[in-house]
């Protein structure tokens, strides 16, 4: 299995997919865009999803709902790459079937907690299995 990182900041695509690296041995892919991100998840069947909020030409909620309507992604973990803290995009984004947050700048230990929770101590390096 893989994980999905949907982020259209290449430099920000690059922390979370190297911080990814670190912590889990899964496939980790990179979509820019929603659209792209999308016809992925059609052809493709990831582990994890981490989307960014704000994405081009299709927001990171509007993918979200998206995805969630196909049936092998109803319970597939949806973490939610955003700057923005506020109550009102947590609802909404919960709403549309986010599972977590991550917050910008993202943390690594906070990140590698994340992977744990939402994949199981399995899905990590054998090495951070026992931290």
């Amino acid at each position: 299995m893989a994980v999905l990182i949907v982020e259209d900041n290449p430099t920000n695509a690059m922390i979370i997919r190297h911080l990814a690296k670190k912590v889990t041995a899964q496939e980790i892919k990179v979509a820019g865009d929603g659209n792209t991100a999308l016809m992925l998840c059609h052809a493709e069947n990831f582990e994890m999803l981490i989307v960014d909020h704000q994405l081009p030409g299709m927001s990171g909620l509007q993918f979200v709902k998206a995805v969630r309507l196909m049936d092998r992604y109803r319970d597939v973990p949806m973490v939610m790459v955003t700057a923005d803290d506020g109550s009102r995009l947590r609802e909404d984004a919960q709403a549309a079937g986010v599972t977590d947050f991550l917050h910008k700048p993202v943390e690594a230990m906070a990140f590698r907690k994340l992977l744990a929770d939402h994949l199981g101590a399995a899905a990590l390096h054998p090495e951070l299995r026992s931290a």
